[in-house]
C-alpha cells in the first residue's frame, strides 16, 4: 500500500499501542526504581554469606587469587585464557568428532572413516 503525499499513516492497531504503553510505563517505573535505590549497598554472594560463614569457621581471607590483576586487566587476562582454552577444545574436538584410528581428517564426506 504505498501512501501519498500529503496523507497521514494509517494508526497503529490497538495492541500494538498498548504494548508501546506496557513498555514505557515499564522503564519508567524501573528508572524510578534505579533512581530510588541507587545509594543503596548491594553486599553480593561473598560479603553477604560466605565471608560470615568463614568468620564463624574461625577461617579468614587470605586475599584474592590474582593479587596482581585488577580491573581491566583481570578481564583482558579472561579473555585470552577463554580465547585460548576455546582454541584448544576446538583444534582438539575434531580428533572425537572428525578422525578416526588411522583415517585422515582430509576426506570429505565421511570417506574413510572406520565403523569398528
Amino acid at each position: 500500500m504505498t501512501r501519498r503525499l500529503g496523507q497521514r499513516p494509517a494508526p497503529a492497531p490497538l495492541g500494538r499501542r498498548a504494548r508501546v504503553a506496557c513498555e514505557r510505563a515499564l522503564q519508567l517505573a524501573a528508572s524510578l526504581w534505579l533512581a530510588a535505590c541507587g545509594n543503596a549497598s548491594w553486599d553480593g554472594v561473598d560479603e553477604a554469606v560466605v565471608r560470615r560463614v568463614a568468620e564463624d569457621a574461625g577461617r579468614h581471607d587470605t586475599g584474592p587469587l590474582f593479587a596482581g590483576l585488577e580491573g581491566d586487566l583481570l578481564l583482558f587476562a579472561f579473555l585470552w585464557a577463554g580465547l585460548l582454552a576455546g582454541f584448544a577444545l576446538g583444534y582438539f574436538s575434531r580428533v572425537l568428532f572428525v578422525e578416526r584410528a588411522g583415517a585422515p581428517a582430509g576426506k570429505a564426506g565421511g570417506e574413510g572413516l572406520r565403523a569398528d
